[in-house]
């Protein structure tokens, strides 16, 4: 299998490469005939797709290297002065190069309501081991949440806890804005679900990250960038979607952007209903007796949530700048579900009983954050930021089954304040007016964070012969974490025409200290975390990336407190606080080539993770099912991704990602025969086409293979979705339709054998829903161009 991949990689790197030319011209103003700087020149084929781009130097000046033969014209675009395009022209052996002598624009208007630049936008930016996914040119943002979105990006996937996981590691860091999205995995999956598909600009999935980030997430970062206005002036946007069942996504933004200073403010509400059903069937087999153990659990819950977010920005000088940005969420949430269970002890003795349990409770949220950034005049930069979140989450549940009430009480308390430092010092400068200088950097920086969760769980049983409830001192318990990490890191930069190489190291000292009702855990962890890259450019369009990288995920909360979590009579969660933090290796080796009609990248990866944290789950002979969190020997996966995006005309394009792995996973150390080896593959398409000119249907599908697990066999599962977009009112309004789950066919389901019990569990949500929609733009923008240019590096560029 491991020569299989390399094999398929060498053939990709090494197949031919298309012969090219050149295209250079100049640009003046048709009155006064002087140059024009600055201007956008955009490249297009014959089938009017952006397939390159460059900007006018100070004298109007542009150059497009390295052009593949074929026929092209170019679009020039400038915000003051008219839109220009040029004759068709064709590059060949003949004639591989293309000159424009004088290209005249007449000017524009500075001020204007509504200023188009017809670019379309690109569904895909591939960088060394980072893609940036534009949410509104895959369709996905049609309704719905974040977790619709991630669910169409390639090697990201939600399970239906609301579970991310990255190439099926679901131990990553999810950030919003570059924010940690919450402070623990519930808390998480919490967020994303009250998070508007369409507040959603762009998703980051960053697979091997440098040392200038958090190590903290060992299967990588997603990072959800929210929309923001840029542009002058002021401007705004209404979102609104409608489901079945009382569900409503709805979104306002205003934004005002002045020479110095600008305001960006959101607000959303997101509400609905939601259903779902889980069924466990359990056989246990003795040489004396033969048990069947089932249980059906149907519920209903709902989480109207209040999001609101504002951005003061103000620009001191023309190289500093200050932003304040501060975010609330309240949420109030509230499960009901019915719980039958059924025992069958030799076909002679046989129970039944019904438990009813009702939860609510509230989330407050909050975060703070402060930056700045200077660029000084030897090119140097200065960034800092200070940064305050805090979560507040009480709730209860009650709990009835015959001659039998429960209730519980949880309070979850968390807040944490980083700072952090980070400088860029220019050795030796790129040149401005091209993508392919010399240029040597190093980026250092600090960071400083403490982190500090409290977790208090009260559980009561009503007493007939007292008429009150009394504690059960056995489940009850409290946790308090604190964490303190200080950080520094050094990372080396440099770049040829030919070659872009990175080396670094980031050096962290941390201290953890946990109690739980008397039982202290105190650990002091000095971790050092390398990473390199090298990327070879071929060309401007094909690239060759090597990348490594080292990360951490620390054992926290739940997973250290050994008391037991009482979830439902059967069910028992335990945390370990011997546990010690998982360490991970993490390497790839892409390749990239961008052609006319075509993006293509392929890369195979390697990650090791040592100290795995896993849960395990056993069953005793009563039913009773307890999950503990060990540190499992080791976990490694080898595997190959393939990414292709294929614009066959200029109705119709589609993105396929497809994803190879072989894992092994051992924790025998915790129990013999607890170790897993098998070999898996997630399959996505994403289907675009223009019906006409201002509409388009989209549709994605998904497939997740069969999985072995080292207590029992996960699944196969998929889906797919449609949705449909209509721009109205002079494409500042949008129609949209989407359904999901065309076939209903989303569902989770395992079948695990341990400890002489056999257990397959199935999980359905709602899933197949019908979202309508509608946003509408408006505000006016002013423009005013700059007399500067700024290098623009090619994994910048989204034509």
């Amino acid at each position: 299998m491991r020569f299989f991949l390399t094999l398929v990689i060498v053939l990709v790197v090494f197949s031919g490469f298309a012969q090219s030319g050149m295209i250079s011209g100049n640009l003046v103003d048709k009155n006064s005939q002087k140059a024009i700087p600055f201007c956008t020149i955009i490249l297009n084929n014959s089938l009017d797709s952006a397939v390159n781009g460059a900007f006018s130097n100070e004298e109007g000046k542009f150059n497009l290297n390295e052009i593949k033969f074929g026929k092209y014209y170019l679009s020039i675009q400038s915000l003051t002065h008219e839109t220009y395009k040029t004759r068709i022209f064709e590059l060949s052996a003949k004639k591989p190069f293309q000159t424009f002598e004088n290209i005249t624009l007449l000017q524009t208007g500075i001020k204007t309501d509504e200023v188009t630049i017809n670019v379309e936008r690109a569904a895909v930016k591939i960088e060394p081991a980072k893609k940036t996914f534009d949410v509104k040119a895959t369709g996905a943002d049609a309704g719905g949440t974040a977790v619709d979105v991630l669910n169409t990006l390639p090697s990201v996937d939600v399970d239906d806890n609301g579970t991310v996981s990255l190439r099926g590691n679901s131990n990553i860091r999810v950030l919003i804005d570059g924010i940690p999205a919450g402070f623990t995995a519930s808390d998480i999956t919490t967020v994303i679900n009250q998070l508007p598909a369409n507040s959603i600009e762009t998703v980051e999935v960053i697979t091997v990250p440098s040392v200038k980030y958090d190590p903290e997430g060992i299967g990588g970062i997603i990072n959800i960038v929210l929309k923001k206005e840029k542009k002058k002036g002021y401007q705004g946007s209404i979102n609104i979607s409608y489901s079945t069942m009382d569900k409503l996504n709805s979104r306002i933004s205003l934004n005002l952007n002045k020479k110095k200073f600008s305001i960006n403010s959101s607000y959303s509400y997101v509400d609905g209903s939601y259903w779902f059903s889980r069924t466990s069937a359990n056989s246990y087999a003795l040489q004396d007796s033969f048990v069947t153990f089932n249980s059906n659990r149907d519920g209903i819950r709902r989480e109207p949530s209040h999001n609101a977010n504002i951005k003061l920005g103000y620009r001191i000088t023309g190289n500093t700048q200050f932003l304040i940005d501060g975010t609330i969420n309240y949420m109030h949430f509230k499960t009901s579900d019915s719980t039958d269970f059924f025992w069958n002890y030799n076909d002679y003795k046989q129970e039944e009983k019904k438990r009813i349990s009702l939860n609510n409770g509230n989330r407050l949220s909050k975060g703070l954050q402060f930056s700045s950034s200077t660029k000084l005049k030897n090119g140097n930069k200065i960034d800092f930021l200070s940064r305050y979140n805090s979560a507040n989450n009480p709730n209860r549940g009650d709990f009835t089954e015959p001659y039998l009430i429960q209730k519980e009480n949880k309070v979850f308390e968390a807040q944490s304040f980083v700072t952090q430092l980070d400088v860029k010092f220019e050795i030796k400068k790129a040149a401005k007016d091209t993508a392919e200088g010399n240029y040597i950097n190093i980026e250092s920086g600090f960071k400083t964070a403490n982190r500090q969760f409290n977790e208090d769980f009260t559980f009561f049983e009503f007493s007939p012969s007292l008429t009150e409830f009394v504690e059960l001192n056995d489940f009850s318990n409290n946790l308090l974490y604190g964490e303190d990490v200080y950080a520094g890191y050094g990372l080396l930069n440099i770049g040829t025409k030919k070659i872009d190489f990175s080396a670094g190291i980031r050096g962290e000292y941390s201290t953890i200290v946990s109690n739980n009702q008397g039982n202290n855990y105190n650990k002091s962890l000095l971790n050092f975390f390398p990473s390199a890259s090298i990327v070879h450019k071929y060309s401007e369009k094909k690239s060759l990336t090597i990348s490594y990288s080292k990360r951490i995920k620390r054992p926290r909360g739940k997973q250290l407190n050994p008391i037991p979590s009482y979830s439902d009579p059967y069910n028992f969660f335990i945390g370990n606080a011997d546990l010690i933090p998982e360490k991970s290796h993490m390497s790839e080796l892409s390749y990239l080539s961008v052609g006319t009609k075509n993006i293509f990248n392929a890369t195979l990866f390697y990650q090791f993770r040592d100290d795995r944290l896993g849960r395990l789950s056993f069953t005793d002979s009563s039913g009773t099912s307890t999950v503990l969190w060990i540190n499992f020997k080791y976990h490694q996966t080898l595997g190959l991704e393939l990414f292709s995006r294929y614009k066959f005309n200029k109705k119709f394009s589609v993105n396929g990602s497809s994803t190879f792995y072989q894992t092994w996973v051992d924790g025998e150390n915790f129990r013999k025969g607890y170790y897993a080896a098998y070999f898996g593959f997630d399959l996505k398409i994403n289907l675009q086409f223009k019906l006409r000119k201002n509409t388009n249907i989209t549709w994605t599908g998904d497939y997740n293979s069969r999985r072995v697990a080292v207590v029992g066999i996960v699944l196969p599962r998929g889906g797919s979705d449609l949705s449909l977009k209509h721009k109205v009112l002079k494409n500042k309004g949008s129609l949209t339709v989407r359904l999901t789950d065309l076939f209903r066919t989303r569902r989770f389901g395992i079948d695990v054998d341990t400890d002489g019990w056999l257990r397959d569990v199935r999980y359905r949500y709602e899933s197949q829903l019908i979202w309508i929609g509608f946003n509408y733009n408006f505000g006016q923008s002013t423009f005013k161009a700059k007399n500067k240019f700024r290098r623009i590096s090619p994994n910048d560029r989204t034509f």
